[in-house]
């Protein structure tokens, strides 16, 4: 295969999104919950509504294959199909004509002209009309206005009509069917404005009984159709909005991405374009995970786009004679041109930037001043804005100091240069050996230059003037704030508030102050509160901490901490806390005949637990932390030290040696014992707190 469609998922699609617990537990909604019932299916464009739609159709057609006792009729609605040269009024009364032509099909023992009552033949006779209409180049409004005649209150006189109709075809001998579950797809393709007012004209025929309506809506898009009634959303007004969209919808359901298994389903595609072997992963999929949440987001159709465009890219460098024609069949090459598409299919100026100086290490202020001529100055908030960035760690090089300059004038990029500053990181810690940027540098020219076929950009964007206020510092500047506004919706306050209380009361540890850096705080103990909370100890890193609750409701704690050549860089079982602390990720499952492995490297010089917070007590918490400073103070040897680096290099030993060698034997077992944690093995060091 040479492309991906960009299509839902089929009925009988499989799944590699793994949206398997979604997709039950809306079918058991379904089957469980009284009538009527409008449930919306929520998410942008291309997060998979559609897809999800049709893994409920399949699902309730093989139950009914499975369940004598509750049979569906499933009606398949395309909104957007409606809307096409037609009103909003014409469209609704096209997509009810379409619902009644599929009810009266319930039965194949009565003719529709029998089932049909007074009203509704007027409806399907006024549906019929616009059609002809529409297809002659006439009006349909005014034939729409007179089947709409407000003094008969025709919608209420429909939604009765309707409500007969499927009572009648219920209370059948002949009619085999317990519910009809109608779904009405791309709504979000209509404009905002229109979608909105088909919307509400739809509302009033969603409460009929036994009957269960399915929207897919991007929320997006009744908001901006909503902006002429309630004006810009704003926090003021944002109550408004949820109430027409909760009138509307009794159940809604937002597309769970940030739970979708992206490195599954980037993997499968690129094996169906021959992108990736089957059996001998060039890629690593946590790496090109990354890559994708930094640039594209988890958006299926946005990841469409970028197979297809490596597609294309992969069969050009198979038909190529020249001397790169192999850049491909390496695995940094192979990693380098998905980063590079990556790059080019979400920021195409930052991509051009790129392709006009490949060594990114070395951008500077004069090449920023370039490229903006200084009109980022000009920006009211910019200097501000600035002076915050570069006190983080995502913009204290010379070259993500240029990159934020650069990126502050274009809003899309403005908004992601985090994100931006970030992947070029991952390039950098990934690829550049001993700050010699010259192999990543040549990797990446040619994957620019192989990759230029599929850019599609446009010179006036960085032209554009970005919203004030759009940049968003690094880190929260306290505890309260991180809880407001980083924790998950599974966080434990409480506990969370706890532990870090604890640290703060008995190591003086002080919020991170984003005006200074972390030499200049005046105690060696420092919290950064970003994605995570991380304990910093004289400029260092020790661990990160947090409390949440499982899905059974008990409160856990969590904490990834180094681990200690005190105990021989071993994992630990902290046998009171019951906390048994392995490698973040691992290595698994080595097929030594054919130099292969399961699994990731990971962070091998870290630790992650997971046990209960009634058991983690705070004598084991300041245990932890006086373990670690004690290795910082008093292991100056860096060798005693397992790093990723050193990971790494044993990685390519053993996936390049003479399987036979003693370099080979030695790098495997070193692996072996390095990612082992199986207690039998003394891998794990029991401790008595």
């Amino acid at each position: 295969m040479t492309g991906i469609v960009d299509q839902a998922l089929k009925q009988d699609g499989q799944d590699s999104l793994d949206l398997g617990k979604y997709t039950k537990a809306l079918l058991d909604f379904i089957e469980k919950t009284d009538t009527p019932m409008t449930i919306g299916v929520q998410g942008e464009w291309g997060s998979g509504k559609t897809s999800m739609l049709n893994q409920i159709w399949n699902g309730l057609d093989k139950r009914d294959i499975d369940n004598e006792q509750i049979k569906y009729k499933q009606i398949w609605i395309n909104a957007w199909e409606h809307s096409l040269l037609c009103s909003p009024e014409e469209c609704l009364i096209k997509i009810i004509n379409e619902i009644i032509s599929e009810l009266v099909s319930a039965d194949q023992q009565k003719t529709k002209a029998e089932k049909l009552s007074a009203g509704i033949s007027k409806l399907a006779r006024g549906a019929a009309r616009i059609g002809g209409a529409v297809a002659l180049g006439a009006a349909g409004k005014d034939i729409a206005d007179d089947i709409f005649d407000e003094h008969e209150n025709s919608i209420k006189q429909l939604r009765e009509e309707l409500r007969k109709l499927t009572t009648e075809i219920k209370g059948l001998e002949t009619n085999p069917y317990d519910k009809f579950v109608i779904y009405v797809d791309d709504l979000d393709r209509i404009d905002p404005p229109d979608a909105v007012k088909i919307l509400e004209l739809l509302k009033n025929i969603f409460n009929i009984p036994d009957c269960i309506f399915l929207l897919a809506i991007d929320y997006q898009v009744v908001v901006k159709g909503l902006e002429a009634k309630f004006g810009k959303q704003t926090p003021e007004n944002e109550r408004e909005f949820k109430s027409f969209f909760d009138k509307i919808i009794q159940l809604a359901f937002k597309m769970p991405m940030s739970d979708y298994d992206i490195g599954q389903y980037i993997s499968e595609l690129l094996k169906q374009i021959g992108f990736e072997d089957e059996e001998d992963e060039k890629l690593d999929p946590d790496l090109i995970t990354e890559f994708v949440n930094l640039t594209i987001s988890g958006n299926p159709r946005s990841i469409k786009r970028l197979i297809n465009s490596l597609s294309l890219i992969k069969i050009i460098n198979d038909l190529s004679e020249e001397q790169d024609s192999d850049f491909l069949k390496n695995d940094v090459g192979a990693t380098i041109m998905f980063a590079m598409v990556c790059l080019q299919t979400a920021q195409p100026d930052v991509y051009n930037l790129l392709a006009e100086y490949p060594d990114f290490t070395k951008w500077n202020d004069e090449i920023a001043f370039k490229k903006t001529q200084g009109k980022e100055m000009q920006e009211e908030t910019f200097q501000e804005n600035y002076d915050q960035a570069i006190k983080s760690d995502d913009f204290d090089e010379d070259w993500e100091k240029a990159l934020f300059r650069i990126c502050y004038l274009n809003p899309t990029s403005r908004l992601q240069t985090n994100n931006i500053s970030r992947f070029f990181s991952i390039l950098k810690d990934k690829f550049v050996k001993k700050d010699d940027t010259t192999e990543l540098t040549s990797f990446i020219t040619k994957a620019l230059g192989q990759s230029a076929i599929t850019s599609v950009t446009t010179k006036d964007s960085q032209n554009i003037r970005p919203p004030k206020g759009s940049y968003k510092p690094v880190f929260e500047s306290g505890l309260e704030g991180w809880l407001e506004n980083r924790a998950t919706a599974d966080t434990d306050k409480d506990n969370t508030r706890r532990y870090v209380n604890f640290l703060k009361e008995n190591y003086n540890v002080l919020d991170f102050d984003q005006s200074k850096s972390l030499k200049d705080h005046s105690s060696d103990f420092v919290f950064k509160y970003s994605g995570a909370i991380s304990l910093y100890y004289k400029t260092k890193k020790l661990l990160h901490l947090r409390a949440f609750f499982n899905k059974e409701g008990k409160s856990m704690m969590e904490i990834i901490f180094l681990k200690n050549p005190k105990y021989e860089n071993k994992q630990l079982y902290l046998k009171k806390s019951e906390m048994r602390c392995p490698h973040r990720r691992k290595l698994h499952t080595f097929d030594v005949e054919n130099k292969s492995y399961k699994g990731h490297p990971g962070f091998p010089e870290w630790l992650s637990g997971v046990g209960q917070s009634d058991l983690f007590s705070t004598d084991t918490l300041n245990f932890i932390v006086n373990d670690l400073v004690e290795m910082r103070e008093n292991i100056d040897n860096k060798d005693k030290f397992i790093t990723r680096k050193e990971v790494d290099l044993n990685i390519k030993i053993y996936k390049t040696a003479d399987k036979n060698s003693e370099e080979f034997k030695n790098a495997y077992e070193w692996l072996l014992d390095i990612y082992s944690d199986d207690k039998e093995d003394q891998r794990f060091v029991e401790l008595d707190i």
